[in-house]
């Protein structure tokens, strides 16, 4: 009970102290607190690091606040570092020390990012405490990352998320660079960073007329999310290439349900490289069979009762949207622009739940704007993302209601006899 009670008094920090006339005093307590837990209770103390270093990272503890803490609790935290990369507690310690700028923890944190011998889980939260810092360092290697053969999806993804919080045409230059260099799944997530600045989204759309990018790597959602934009420039080139995009629903997609309806009844897929097709395309935001990404619904029971009810949901997403699937756009301070489902909204943050899972947390002072939007995070469109033979595999796996290979997988209602390969 014990320690719990410290836990949820220092978890408690920046709400508290937000409010709080006696800000220092509380400050005070709560370190005081945190060093007497590293000093007794290494489990607790570690989770009260990664609670300070989430609120460091997220912008919720910053300014006064910050270097009072800074003040208080560095001495103690070098003392960890100072004992040794193995040593407990040492690495949490970095990591917080890092995100508020500490060069001797950063230049720790750095090496452990690009080191490939290091664990994941390591390097996600090095990279994380860099990008929340603003490191030149991480900016620098950046591009070695994403583009090298060996780094997985997990690094890749998370080093792309944490490049949003730059605001530096450094970021579009690198991404633009190895954007061809890019695993299939990460170009998508690639785009939707630069969709994030203004700045960035022009340098995309220089790039898509040069001709050195195809426009199809942006999708409807994206087109008309760049010409809701305060800025001016950007909205003339979205219109130069696109011209108008309606904001709302399209009754023309009944039409490219019909069609697809007929296409598919006269092919025949592979369900297994359907399973990739989904990993790749569908699995950023969707889960079936306990595998994707927990942003829209989970579908091994949901949306695919029939046929006809899978035609609707993946070519007219914007058909029908769960209150709880209504898109948010938030404009922040600074110019970002990010889109998800809202997960948190309260009175010190809004928390966005992205594309591939990664949620994002906008402390409320740095909100502009909120918008619901009135079509699906999905966007429409899939038709012209996917050739034939990609659109029939995914098909011939979704229609089973059972994984490929289960011997009593069958088709879902309405289903074409001919579009599941032997």
């Amino acid at each position: 009970m014990k320690r719990l009670s410290l836990l949820l008094l220092f978890c408690l920090l920046p709400p508290r102290v937000a409010s709080s006339e006696h800000a220092a005093a509380d400050i005070d307590s709560v370190v005081t607190l945190l060093e007497f837990v590293i000093d007794v209770d290494q489990d607790t103390a570690r989770k009260c690091l990664a609670t300070l270093r989430k609120a460091v990272e997220n912008g919720e503890v910053d300014g006064p606040r910050l270097a009072v803490i800074r003040k208080q609790l560095g001495k103690k935290l070098s003392e960890l570092i100072s004992k040794g990369p193995d040593a407990a507690l040492s690495f949490d310690a970095a990591l917080v020390a890092t995100a508020w700028g500490d060069a001797q923890a950063t230049r720790h944190i750095r090496s452990l990012a690009f080191d490939r011998q290091s664990a994941e889980s390591r390097r996600v939260a090095a990279i994380d405490s860099l990008a929340a810092a603003r490191d030149e360092g991480l900016l620098n290697g950046a591009a070695a990352i994403l583009t090298q053969k060996t780094t997985s999806s997990l690094i890749a993804a998370r080093l792309l998320a944490a490049l949003g919080k730059y605001d530096s045409a450094r970021v579009s230059d690198l991404v633009l660079q190895s954007y061809d260099a890019l695993p299939p799944d990460m170009q998508p997530r690639a785009v939707e960073l630069l969709t994030q600045r203004a700045a960035w989204s022009r340098r995309l759309l220089t790039a898509i007329g040069d001709g050195k990018l195809s426009p199809s790597v942006l999708n409807v959602n994206q087109v008309r999310k760049l010409l809701a934009s305060p800025d001016k420039q950007l909205v003339s080139l979205v219109r130069d290439k696109w011209g108008e995009v309606r904001s709302e629903r399209n009754p023309a997609r009944e039409q490219v349900i019909r069609e697809m309806k007929m296409q598919l009844s006269q092919e025949t897929g592979d369900p297994l490289r359907g399973q990739q097709v989904f990993n790749r395309i569908c699995g950023q935001c969707h889960k079936i069979y306990g595998a994707g990404q927990d942003v829209g619904p989970e579908i091994t029971r949901n949306g695919r009762g029939t046929f006809d009810q899978l035609l609707d949901n993946i070519f007219d997403p914007s058909l029908v949207i769960g209150a709880s699937y209504q898109a948010r756009t938030v404009i922040t301070t600074d110019g970002r622009v990010l889109t998800g489902l809202l997960a948190e909204n309260n009175a010190q943050r809004v928390v966005l739940k992205t594309q591939g899972g990664k949620l994002e947390t906008i402390p409320r002072d740095q909100v502009d704007e909120i918008a619901i939007s009135k079509l699906s995070l999905m966007p429409e469109g899939l038709e012209k993302q996917l050739p034939p033979r990609d659109l029939a595999d995914l098909f011939a796996f979704l229609v089973l209601d059972r994984p490929p290979g289960n011997p009593a997988a069958s088709l879902i209602s309405g289903t074409p006899e001919t579009l599941v390969g032997p």
